[in-house]
């Protein structure tokens, strides 16, 4: 993988059109396509757990290899909307400070139904998830989206869309305070979370939450590996940013590669910052992983585009991601091409 592009696929898409797709990204200088498979609502718990992926995995993979591009399977992970599973097990779902379960009471908006990462119960579907792909021969990696928590802060573009002034944790935003999460701290800590006069300045309780999406991310890169595939994950801007608005701390994390969402627009930055991004995450991992800066291309006219290209992979980046297809004009489509030649 040297750049990719993030792609929402069609299942009813015709031989034809997925071709055309495929000679526009290799023409762009793009070889690989991040192709969404699961996206928390069709997800099954069952013996097969991604009934859309085979159709679109089966025809795409040699239509892929022909052109070129290499294909990764992009999960929506812990965010979850699977009737099966919001029916069968309302447990597994991350619990508010307010006491509120996801499943019933999502916060922001009504499709933030989340899954809680220390569950066993939730990572084994994971697990499950993965080795379903790891079926496919000809698929190079798997792609971890929504690896996280609830937003406990917005980025502050974002605030102002809901109302909200986010200057603190709130409590109907900060998650999981689950049984298990109460158990996992209590047994490592001795206090439970509830109890704590402020849960936002216990530097522990943070660390414990971190540590059980870092845990999730190791059970699904040993499932990835046993089968031959890298894995992947879509993380937020900066690790001082994923670790302070979601429970990331992406750098620790045992990954072949990290695509950070550089969306600047939702930060109220620059372009220019986009680069300062990319320093602070290479600067952060460990020499064998590779930083993909992701890019809001519908943010980014094509001149624009190219020049954040340019100044990511000066600063550090292996290559980019780009969000998404569907975006990419032809336009955009030659400046990416003038600049990664």
């Amino acid at each position: 993988m040297n750049n990719c592009v993030w792609t929402h696929p069609d299942p009813a898409a015709k031989t034809a059109v997925w071709q055309r797709q495929l000679a526009e990204i290799r023409a762009a200088g793009v070889d690989t396509a991040v192709v969404l498979v699961a996206d928390g609502q069709q997800a099954l718990y069952a013996s097969r757990c991604l009934p859309v992926a085979a159709p679109v995995l089966e025809q795409l993979l040699p239509l892929a290899a022909a052109e070129g591009v290499e294909v990764h399977a992009w999960i929506v992970a812990l965010q979850c909307n699977a009737a099966p599973i919001l029916a069968a097990h309302p447990e597994w779902f991350s619990v508010s400070r307010r006491g509120d379960s996801s499943r019933d009471h999502p916060p922001y908006v009504p499709s933030y139904q989340w899954l809680c990462p220390t569950r066993p119960e939730v990572r084994a579907y994971l697990c499950s998830l993965v080795d379903e792909l790891g079926r496919y021969e000809d698929l190079a990696g798997i792609h971890l989206d929504y690896i996280r928590y609830p937003d406990v802060i917005l980025p502050a573009a974002l605030q102002p869309r809901y109302g909200l002034v986010q200057d603190r944790e709130l409590p109907e935003y900060d998650f999981c305070y689950c049984p298990a999460c109460r158990a996992a701290f209590e047994a490592r800590t001795g206090r439970d979370p509830l109890a704590l006069a402020d849960p936002s300045a216990e530097a522990e309780w943070a660390r414990c939450r971190c540590d059980s999406v870092r845990q999730v991310v190791a059970a699904a890169a040993s499932r990835a590996r046993a089968h031959g595939k890298k894995l992947t994950a879509a993380v937020f801007a900066t690790p001082t940013l994923a670790r302070r608005f979601v429970r990331q701390q992406w750098e620790t994390w045992d990954l072949d590669a990290v695509l950070p969402m550089i969306y600047h627009h939702y930060y109220g930055q620059p372009a220019s910052w986009i680069p300062v991004a990319v320093r602070e995450g290479v600067a952060a991992l460990a020499p064998a992983v590779k930083l993909y800066a992701g890019l809001f291309v519908p943010r980014l006219n094509p001149a624009e585009l190219a020049e954040a290209i340019g100044s990511s992979r000066a600063a550090g980046a292996a290559g980019v991601a780009l969000f998404s297809h569907a975006a990419l004009t032809p336009a955009h489509r030659t400046a990416i091409r003038a600049v990664l030649g």
